[in-house]
């Protein structure tokens, strides 16, 4: 059986996500949260390779989900962002 990761910070990313005073913001990163570890305790398929510092995932999940404008835009099909190229 080959080796993996494991998720580290878990307690210290939980009360980080504890502090995200936006409720829209804190849903979709502890919807992640729940997600990845859900795949890696209860389902344990496809697990990480290498260990995986929870704490730094929440923080960038919470810059991303924090631009609701973004992804609402998103959503809708636009492309938004400095990395598409002009049509």
């Amino acid at each position: 059986m080959a080796a993996h990761g494991t998720l580290r910070n878990c307690d210290e990313a939980q009360r980080f996500m504890d502090q995200i005073a936006d409720p829209i913001t804190h849903t979709l990163v502890n919807r992640a949260f729940v997600h990845l570890v859900k795949k890696v305790y209860i389902e344990k398929r496809n697990l990480p390779q290498t260990d995986v510092d929870m704490l730094f995932l929440v923080t960038a999940l919470r810059d991303f989900f924090s631009e609701h404008d973004v992804l609402a835009r998103t959503l809708a099909g636009e492309k938004v962002g400095a990395w598409f190229e002009d049509d």
